[in-house]
Formats: C-alpha cells, sequence, structure tokens
C-alpha cells in the first residue's frame, strides 16, 4: 500500500482530529488543551512526547546513526470569532481562521505513517507541533529550548494551507527561493512637551515630528534600497493628541517592515531608527522604537527544495506540483530555516472553482477536509525519501 492510499485509510481520524482542535481553538504561546490532545494522540500511536517551549515535540528513529528531518505544524488560532456557518464552528470568541488544525492533523496523520513504517526509516523523525505563530514568536521560543538539539536536526519541512487558492484541493505549491516575506512590526513614540495650541512656542510639537518622520522614512524604499530588492513599508497608524487646540506630549506612529532579502531587512530596521531619533533630536524631542512581531524572511534552501519536489512529483505526479511566486505576508517558520536547511510548501485546502471562497484570517475561510490525506502523505514520503537519500 503506497503513502497516498495509507493516508487515504487514515481520514476519518484526521477528520475527528481537526475537527476536535477546530471546535476548541486556543490563541498564543499558552495551548493548554490543544498541546494535551496531541501529546495524548501521539501517546496512543507510541510515541514518548514532551512539552517544550510551549509546543509538543517527539521523536521517531529507525537507523540510529542516520540524519535527522524535521516535520512542523502550527497549533495557535486567532482572536476572532468564526463565520464560517460550518457544524463543528468555534465554540470560542477565538477561530481557527488561518488553517493550523489543518497542520496539526495532517501532521499527526503522518506521525501514524511514519510510525507504522518505522523500520524502514533511515535515520530519524522529529516533529514539531508549535505554538504561537501568530505573532508570538513561537518558531522562535522552541528553537531557544532546544528544538534543533538532541538530536540535531539536519533539514526541516513546513507547510501551510491555503484556501481560495488558484489551483484544485491536493495541489502543493512551492517557490524555488524565497517564499514569505520578513515581517517586522514596530511602533515609534515621539515624547515632546505640551502646549496650549495659541502659543507653540512654548511647546515641542509631537504631530509635527511625526509627520516629518513618516515623510522621512519612504526614503528608505525609494532611495536606499536596491531597487531589485523588494522591500515595503507600511504606516498604519498616527495617534496624537485629544483635543483640537493642545499640542500633546507625544504621540506614536505604527507600522511593519517586510523584505524578501535579511540584510535588506536589517538596513531598514536600523535606518528606521536612525532616522526616527534624528529627526526628533532636530526638533528638541526624543523617540523611543518598539518592535513588536520580528519575522525573518522565508527563504526556500534551493538544493533542498529541488530535492524535496522531486520527491512529491514522485508521489502525486507533476500536475498536483506548481511553482509559484513569492508572497508578502510572513510566516515564523523561518526562524528554523536560518539555522537549518529548510523548505516550505503550501497546500491548496480548496481552490476559488470549488467554492471556497475565502482566504486566511476571514472569518468566513473553509478548508476542504479532503486535502488533509495528501499533505499527511507529503509530510510523510518527503522525510522518509530524504533520509533514505542522505544517509
Amino acid at each position: 500500500m503506497n503513502y497516498l492510499q495509507s493516508a487515504q485509510a487514515l481520514y476519518e481520524q484526521m477528520v475527528r482530529d481537526r475537527r476536535h482542535l477546530h471546535q476548541h481553538p486556543e490563541v498564543g504561546m499558552d495551548l493548554p488543551e490543544t498541546c494535551s490532545y496531541v501529546m495524548a494522540r501521539l501517546t496512543e500511536m507510541g510515541y514518548q512526547p514532551r512539552r517544550l517551549g510551549g509546543g509538543v515535540t517527539a521523536t521517531l528513529t529507525g537507523k540510529p546513526d542516520g540524519k535527522v528531518f524535521l516535520l512542523r505544524a502550527d497549533m495557535d488560532a486567532l482572536p476572532m470569532r468564526e463565520e464560517s456557518g460550518l457544524p463543528f464552528a468555534s465554540q470560542r470568541s477565538c477561530a481557527h481562521t488561518c488553517g493550523h488544525d489543518m497542520h496539526t492533523a495532517m501532521l499527526l496523520g503522518a506521525a501514524q505513517l511514519l510510525r507504522d513504517r518505522a523500520a524502514e526509516l533511515n535515520g530519524t523523525v522529529k516533529f514539531m507541533f508549535q505554538p504561537g505563530e501568530e505573532g508570538y514568536k513561537g518558531a522562535l521560543h522552541m528553537v531557544e529550548a532546544g528544538l534543533l538539539e538532541n538530536p540535531h536536526v539536519d533539514a526541516a519541512l513546513g507547510m501551510h494551507s491555503q484556501s481560495a487558492s488558484d489551483y484544485p484541493t491536493g495541489t502543493i505549491m512551492h517557490t524555488t527561493g524565497p517564499s514569505a516575506a520578513s515581517a517586522d512590526g514596530f511602533k515609534v513614540i515621539v515624547h515632546g512637551k505640551g502646549a496650549h495650541g495659541a502659543r507653540p512656542e512654548d511647546g515641542i510639537d509631537p504631530v509635527n515630528i511625526l509627520a516629518h518622520i513618516l515623510i522621512a522614512l519612504q526614503t528608505i524604499n525609494s532611495r536606499e534600497r536596491n531597487q531589485q530588492e523588494p522591500l515595503i513599508l507600511t504606516i498604519g497608524q498616527l495617534i496624537a493628541g485629544t483635543a483640537e487646540n493642545i499640542i500633546p506630549n507625544d504621540g506614536y506612529l505604527t507600522g511593519t517592515i517586510r523584505a524578501f532579502n535579511q540584510e535588506v531587512r536589517v538596513h531598514a530596521k536600523r535606518r528606521l531608527e536612525e532616522i526616527s531619533k534624528g529627526i526628533a533630536a532636530t526638533f528638541g524631542a526624543t523617540a523611543e522604537i518598539q518592535w513588536y512581531t520580528e519575522f525573518a524572511p522565508t527563504i526556500n534552501d534551493r538544493a533542498l527544495m529541488a530535492e524535496l519536489d522531486g520527491y512529491v512529483r514522485e508521489l502525486l505526479g507533476d500536475d498536483r506540483v506548481k511553482i509559484t511566486e513569492p508572497q508578502m505576508g510572513s510566516e515564523d517558520f523561518s526562524e528554523v530555516m536560518l539555522r537549518v536547511p529548510g523548505a516550505f510548501f503550501n497546500l491548496s485546502t480548496g481552490s476559488r472553482e470549488e467554492g471556497y471562497l475565502f482566504g486566511a484570517h476571514n472569518p468566513q475561510v473553509r478548508h476542504n477536509e479532503a486535502a488533509l490525506p495528501t499533505g499527511s502523505a507529503v509530510y510523510a514520503y518527503t522525510a522518509m525519501r530524504w533520509l533514505e537519500e542522505n544517509c
């Protein structure tokens, strides 16, 4: 029996896993019920899972002196209400509107597929069930807690569901290099001096200073970057004051920086701090910069991706593998890919033509559960084949 047939035999169990998680979502780094469920399922399969960095990990070793391949699924939901109309919709004020319940169910399925073939495994597979992908640095927490060591990880694969895609359910999509952009959320706080609007000379106007900063920041993109390297610097808020005739003491602006190139990203962040603090000082004020989300760009290792692409084509056929363009959204699996060769797939969980009209982070999003066996088989088969060819 091949991997797809074996995964199809696990379909009903994966649906049960997915729907349980979907009805009981949790947000952020603290996912006690989700982690307990995942650990219980892994234990049923014969694994010895453990908590690590807020998430769950387990290993499966066939040949003990072989290499180590990591498979990752994120588990956290979003703080928004679901409006899908599904009979198993979230029972809480948060929801799996990014498909992480699908990822977790698929990786549990892969864990069973690999467990059933442990004698054939030419090395070790490490499973990463991650919390806090949605802006909470969950991958980094697990990495800092030792995820990539004991045993040391040699290569890694992550996967994400994509509803409202351009391709039929069960299609694997990937890029050959950059996959997702960095995402650095920032807040620039200007501390000035309040005054009456009729006597501006008595104050230091943070509104005026923030306006100068906002305009000056655009020169990072237009004048300082390599024009062949994408960079987006977006200001989403400029907040200051409580009345029309009062100069406030303080004000702030917030935004994000996104790039595919790590050097471009680092330069833009450094220049944002220098420009903001320099302009504030010019006007006699001070500027404080706070960084919120800090995701590196997700860049596929070209050699690894070429290899895994071949394995997926062996499994699914050429017509179900598509090379796509990079996206300016972000993905914190980049923290793993900064440290070991990594690859990232997207899996179509419903196309617009099939009636799946809403994408991730939309309260009406739905995912086609028929994609679960494909995702599970891809996880398991790529790990098995990579270990076989890289012994």
